[in-house]
This record gives structure tokens, C-alpha cells and sequence, in this order.
């Protein structure tokens, strides 16, 4: 495992403490790796919209894109969304020579014979091509999904920017994808799930220093899973479906709630009882109204996500974004033992991976940080 990698994954964890709308009142705080959460989730849907509608969309490159466009505000989190605005407004080669840098800075920790790919998936994001309109207008979406619920407690601060979000997203009013999306009769349905895991802090039975949701840590899985499917050689594995898999896998916890692991493992049977009540609130409340091709696309990934060898990669991303949450918490000072517990059972789960990569993540936490055993 490239240094590089792992340096990724560390300057990602920023996504965690970057909060958003930080200059009006908000009902409640989001961070950039829920909002990006968001915006993936709106993106795979106008994805598949896209090719029903016979357009002819390369998902791999929508989803690297995905995986890697947020990077660069890792480095830029001093510099806020308005101030952002009007600076490229004012002088727009200053602020492309200061967005230029801050890429640089994220790609300056892979080694040259991947510098140029990276650079290059991350300065595509948001082109003119079809993935490029997908992923901007999912962007407005997500800030949009935001502004909203702020504006429910706080209207006189949010009804100039809801305006300015409609304005911008009004360009998108003939793209098919856009438009079959926010026409769908389910799409308020999947909002109200994509809202809930905005909400569900992980952990939540234990006091939290850097609290993450199953929004954040989803984005968070997805950024892994493209990382470790990159750094892997097999044939075998599909970077698309690895991403793809990393953003639903927790989809049905919006419905479920969060049942832990080990309260699914405490009586024989009762996880596969949860596994069977997942898929009738899913089925039922979710993807009923959906078309067949959406629903076949989208319910496998849901309830079964950790299947096949694309799925065992899945589950050591899921369970190396969990042991950088233990990680962040024991490092910032929180000594509940439950951290410590839970990263050495993470850690002994991924030294048994069939995968090179995932090994060498586990070697990695052990040589940086102060390694106490049992």
C-alpha cells in the first residue's frame, strides 16, 4: 500500500469537521462529507435515470469523480462558500491558480505515475459533459435538500439563498436526467431517507469528540472502496460496483435504525430475522414506486451490499472508515474503552482479508499509532 493512499484517507477525515453554512443560523449542523453524501445518492439516481432515458453515460468515470472531487477542500476548508463565489467572481485566474494549488496539494501525495489521473478526475468533476451536469446539478440538489430544512426554523436567513438555489438549478429544468429525478414520485420518499442518515450519529451509545453519521461515514466507505479497488490488482473487481455498493450500504438503517453488531449477533437467528425485516421496510416504504430497472438496480446493493468479492472489499472499506472513527476519538483525547475494544477486533477482521491491500491498511494503524495490543 502506497504511502499516498493512506495520506488520502487521513486529509479526507477534514470532511468530518468542515461545517457548512457556517455564517447563518442552521436547525442543525452538516459537514461536507454529508453533504457529499447527498449528493452522490442524487447523482446514482440521475445516473440510471440517464440510461433509461438511452443516454450514453460512463459511470465509471461519474463515480471517480464522485469519489475524489471533494478532496480539494480538505485544503481550502478556510475559504467559504460565498467568499468562494465572489473571489471567482472578482478575479477568476486568481481563484484557479488557488483551486490549482490546492489539487496539486492533494495529488503532491501519490507518487508520479498516478498524479495525472487524480489531478485529472478532480479538475473534470463538474465539465460540460453529461457526468460533469449530473454531478453540478446534484451538487445544487444537496445544497438545496440543506437550505431547505434550515429554513424550516429559519426563513428570513434562507429564502434569498432557496431563490439562488432555484435560480441555478433552473438551467437543468430540460436535462432529462434532472427533470425525470425531481418528477419521480418517489423521489420525496428517498429525500426523507437520505434526511434520516443525515441525522444518525454512529456510536451514538458512547460519549463522541468528532461525532460522524451514516451519511458521513457512507461517503467516507465510498472514498475507501475506490482507494483500496485502485491499489488492488485482481481482475475480478468492479471499481463501479465497489463504490456503487459503499454509497447504499447503510440506506436501510434510514428505515431500521441503527442495530449494532453485536446486539444482531446476541441471540442465534435474530440477524438474519433483522436481514429479512430490512428487506420488507426497503421493498415496502422505499423502492415501491420506483420503476422495475431502478428497483433492480438499487436493491441487491441495498440489502446485500457485502456479497461477492466486490462486497468483502466493501466490507473492509465499511470497517476501515470505523476504525479511523475509533482512531479520531482516541486520538483526540476520548479514553472509553469501547474504542479501543472495537479497533482491535476491526483490525484483527482486516489482518484476515484476502486482499494485499486491506492488510497493509491494517499493518499501516498499527505502526502509527501507539500500538498497547491487549
Amino acid at each position: 500500500m502506497e504511502q499516498g493512499v493512506m495520506k488520502l484517507m487521513e486529509l479526507a477525515t477534514n470532511l468530518f469537521t468542515m461545517f457548512r453554512w457556517n455564517n447563518t443560523p442552521t436547525m442543525f449542523r452538516t459537514n461536507e462529507a454529508e453533504n457529499a453524501f447527498a449528493s452522490a445518492q442524487f447523482a446514482l439516481l440521475m445516473s440510471n435515470l440517464a440510461r433509461e432515458s438511452s443516454m450514453s453515460i460512463n459511470e465509471k468515470e461519474l463515480l471517480e469523480r464522485i469519489a475524489l472531487k471533494e478532496l480539494p477542500k480538505c485544503v481550502l476548508s478556510d475559504i467559504s462558500v460565498d467568499t468562494k463565489l465572489l473571489i471567482r467572481d472578482l478575479d477568476p485566474e486568481k481563484w484557479n491558480a488557488v483551486y490549482n494549488s490546492a489539487v496539486g496539494e492533494v495529488v503532491g501525495y501519490l507518487p508520479e505515475t498516478k498524479k495525472l489521473q487524480f489531478s485529472s478526475i478532480i479538475h473534470r468533476a463538474k465539465d460540460d459533459s453529461l457526468e460533469g451536469k449530473i454531478i453540478s446539478a446534484s451538487d445544487l440538489l444537496s445544497a438545496r435538500l440543506e437550505a431547505d430544512l434550515h429554513n424550516r426554523i429559519f426563513p428570513e436567513y434562507y429564502g434569498e439563498i432557496i431563490k439562488s438555489l432555484d435560480d441555478k438549478l433552473s438551467q437543468y429544468n430540460d436535462f432529462k436526467p434532472y427533470k425525470k429525478l425531481i418528477n419521480s414520485s418517489w423521489f420525496d420518499t428517498y429525500k426523507e431517507s437520505i434526511i434520516v442518515l443525515l441525522r444518525a450519529v454512529r456510536w451514538n451509545r458512547l460519549n463522541r469528540n468528532v461525532k460522524t453519521t451514516v451519511a458521513g461515514h457512507s461517503f467516507y466507505v465510498a472514498l475507501i472502496g475506490f482507494l483500496l479497488s485502485y491499489e488492488e490488482e485482481s481482475n475480478q473487481l468492479d471499481e463501479v460496483e465497489i463504490i456503487k455498493r459503499s454509497l447504499l450500504h447503510d440506506i436501510p438503517e434510514s428505515l431500521t435504525g441503527d442495530i449494532i453488531t453485536p446486539t444482531k449477533q446476541k441471540v442465534t437467528g435474530f440477524e438474519e430475522l433483522v436481514e429479512r425485516v430490512e428487506e420488507v421496510m426497503v421493498t415496502d416504504k422505499l423502492l415501491n414506486d420506483m420503476p422495475e430497472k431502478l428497483i433492480s438496480e438499487l436493491k441487491n446493493k441495498i440489502l446485500k451490499p457485502f456479497e461477492g468479492i466486490n462486497g468483502k472489499l466493501v466490507r473492509a472499506a465499511d470497517l476501515t472508515a470505523a476504525i479511523v472513527e475509533c482512531l479520531m476519538e482516541i486520538k483526540s483525547g476520548n479514553n472509553q474503552m469501547s474504542f479501543r475494544i472495537a479497533l482491535n477486533n476491526m483490525l484483527d477482521q482486516l489482518d484476515e482479508s484476502e486482499f494485499s491491500s486491506v492488510k497493509e491498511v491494517a499493518d499501516f494503524f498499527k505502526l502509527s499509532f501507539e500500538w498497547t495490543g491487549r
